[in-house]
């Protein structure tokens, strides 16, 4: 059984029969959980950096487009890639190929779904980028660390200043066609990043702080960004979908550690309606909605239920996600990805394995595993190698 047959079988609750996508939502009643079929599915949800993936999963798996060149490229990614994304995917026992070119590393950033990234400076332990909204992005390691700056609008009035490029552009997507229906023929699911609504306006349009601010301070002008990006995702994943993706992988982060970043009120007057846009979008293809968002978001999962997101990670208990309790109460339509504590990385190797065991016995499975934040720098191959055993048999 292919990885592509393992999702279809646990995304539609069937241990040995791929059926077509519902077209009607299924009434919501939870489910008694049920035990995933075949071998187990899991997905590290990214690496601190590339620098850390090829130490751990070797050089020769590492896509040659990892990084972004010193020009903007939103095509596919070279047809010499495929094969090493392919590998990478294999190396880390995934089952989704993102298309797209510096799509690969990490969980929903790249490819032209998304902003495209330029270099504009490389030396010994740091790059720093520019995207095409015109913000940059500075990136160290040892230790690993990022942010973005220079926000093309400062204020209300900046709002002429913001420069979108255009979501239609048959060049964004040369290439899209023939990858994603490569990596189906080969058995996995081809997806595709896209960017954020909210987290879309924090890293390429205004300021974390000042957005925060301004949802209650200038409605109005907050809103008028969110049309113009949430039009740009929309028309993307749009032509990413009628190019054969499979499953669009989104990230909006809306909690913190205690609780959500936004009232839930603002989050149903600004996101709600974006999120359920893009879910009825991805149904209409017959493809598959992937939620990232951290923190402690239960205040607002009968909304996120309602949107009709089909995947949601990362559910780290850390944050009070309780991946037992999200399963029994929205199992029936979501499926989760996660259920890691984000501190799991650092423990001994028996405290992981007991965690593991008791996930599995708590939730009765039927859920792909997935870490919280990403595989650290500080992970060396040996400690790595017995991670990734665990994570691929931990029922």
């Amino acid at each position: 059984m292919t990885p592509r047959q393992q999702f279809l079988n646990l995304i539609n609750r069937k241990s040995n029969t791929i059926l077509p996508r519902p077209t009607a939502k299924p009434s919501r009643v939870p489910r008694t959980p049920v035990g995933r079929p075949g071998v187990p599915l899991h997905w590290f949800m990214s690496f601190f950096n590339e620098k850390t993936a090829a130490e751990l999963l070797g050089e020769e798996n590492i896509p040659g487009d990892c990084l972004p060149e010193f020009r903007y490229n939103t095509r596919g990614s070279d047809r010499a890639d495929w094969d090493r994304k392919l590998a990478y995917t294999k190396a880390c026992g995934h089952f989704t190929v993102t298309v797209g070119w510096s799509a690969c590393i990490a969980f929903g950033h790249g490819g032209p779904g998304e902003f495209a990234e330029r270099m504009t400076e490389v030396g010994d332990g740091y790059r720093f980028s520019e995207f095409e909204t015109g913000v940059m992005k500075e990136v160290r390691y040892n230790p690993h660390f990022y942010h973005h700056y220079d926000y093309p609008a400062a204020s209300p009035d900046d709002f002429d200043k913001i420069k979108l490029p255009d979501p239609r552009d048959p060049a964004r997507y040369v290439g899209i066609a023939e990858e994603a229906a490569y990596y189906k023929e080969q058995g996995y699911i081809a997806c595709a990043s896209l960017n954020g609504f909210f987290s879309g306006l924090h890293y390429f349009l205004y300021p974390y702080d000042l957005l925060l601010a301004d949802l209650l301070l200038e409605p109005e002008f907050v809103g008028e960004m969110l049309e113009r990006l949430g039009n740009f995702n929309i028309s993307a994943a749009d032509e990413l979908l009628k190019h054969g993706v499979e499953m669009i992988n989104f990230c909006d982060d809306l909690g913190s550690g205690e609780s959500m970043l936004i009232s839930p009120a603002l989050y149903r007057k600004f996101f709600f309606p974006w999120h359920k846009r893009l879910a009825d979008l991805c149904h209409t293809y017959g493809a598959y909605l992937h939620m990232h968002s951290h923190g402690n978001i239960n205040a607002v999962m009968d909304d996120i239920y309602e949107t009709g997101v089909d995947i949601l990670n990362p559910c780290d208990p850390c944050d009070g996600m309780d991946l037992a309790e999200l399963k029994r109460k929205y199992g029936d339509r979501i499926l989760f990805a996660g259920g890691v504590d984000k501190f799991f990385f650092e423990w001994s190797h028996e405290r992981q394995k007991e965690y593991l065991d008791g996930l599995a016995e708590r939730t009765g499975g039927g859920f792909i595993l997935m870490d919280s934040g990403g595989v650290p720098e500080n992970v060396g191959k040996e400690r790595f190698d017995v991670i990734r055993g665990m994570f691929h048999g931990y029922l």
